[in-house]
């Protein structure tokens, strides 16, 4: 019985210092493998017995997915919780310190905002079919908090963004981030996304009405968006209504209808949408 009691809490110490280093950073298996063995005699940790004691960690109710190949801690039980008031304190002493200090003691407190960050909750989930829905909820979660968010693409890029909306064409679903333009990312293209704490300003300013006709079977199978209403024209037609939608997001939407559209007012719209078109044109000798 002793042995088995000694083995057993050899076997709790271990997991207590995977979960330690996953505390500190973010680290694919074989990094795992290498850190956790570097205080041990021959060979303690392999992925196998990661593998269990990471599952351990995921029973006891902490969320370690496994994005763009490195296990990260997606939220613990218990942590602290950072509010608007407590990121503006923060930002507040980090001017201070970068205005008045030297730069050692800058990265001094940045060292230690990063490391207060890694026992934060933080929000991240995995893009993958089998839980869109989690990442769908988390992207609109983010626009609902007005929190910056960060994209984790597949080839390992990162995208630091602001979440705008979800949008679908066919059998795709696409995320509609800004970052110094209106960008629409394929769903497909991403292993997981993270909200992060920075709160943003809105990049849409306007209170805009823009109404536009479309044509052909286009004018047939068209759905109003939450924000559209439709009145059918006797030609066959439609025209639609469309309010406060975020100028960059609609064009680039109106765009992909080609001759199907014809935007009618506001003027400045109508001017933009020909001139984009015309670019297109042009840039494929049309």
């Amino acid at each position: 019985m002793g042995k088995i009691s000694q083995k057993k809490n050899l076997s709790s110490m271990q997991v207590l210092k995977t979960l330690q280093l996953l505390l500190q950073g973010d680290y694919s298996m074989g990094e795992l493998v290498q850190r956790l063995n570097a205080d041990e005699q021959g060979g303690v940790f392999n992925n196998s017995v990661i593998s269990k004691y990471i599952n351990t960690c995921r029973y006891i109710g902490i969320k370690i997915p496994k994005i763009q190949g490195k296990y990260y801690v997606a939220n613990l039980p218990f942590g602290f919780q950072f509010d608007e008031h407590d990121m503006n304190a923060i930002k507040t002493l980090q001017f201070v310190i970068k205005n008045n200090f030297t730069n050692k003691s800058l990265a001094i407190f940045n060292n230690l905002v990063s490391k207060l960050s890694r026992f934060s909750r933080r929000e991240i989930t995995t893009v993958e079919k089998e839980n869109y829905i989690f990442s769908y909820e988390l992207f609109e979660r983010a626009i609902a908090k007005k929190v910056k968010m960060k994209l984790l693409f597949k080839n390992r890029a990162e995208l630091e963004c602001i979440p705008m909306q979800i949008t679908h064409e066919g059998n795709k679903t696409y995320f509609v981030v800004y970052k110094n333009r209106v960008r629409t990312i394929d769903t497909q293209r991403l292993a997981g996304i993270e909200l992060l704490g920075e709160k943003f300003v809105d990049p849409f300013d306007g209170n805009q009405v823009t109404i536009y006709k479309l044509r052909g079977d286009l004018a047939k199978r068209y759905q109003a968006r939450e924000h559209e209403s439709i009145e059918k024209n006797p030609d066959g037609t439609i025209t639609v209504t469309n309010r406060n939608e975020h100028k960059d997001i609609l064009l680039s939407r109106l765009m992909r209808y080609e001759d199907l559209c014809e935007i009618l007012k506001p003027k400045i719209y109508r001017d933009e949408f020909i001139q984009k078109l015309n670019d297109t044109l042009n840039n494929y000798g049309i």
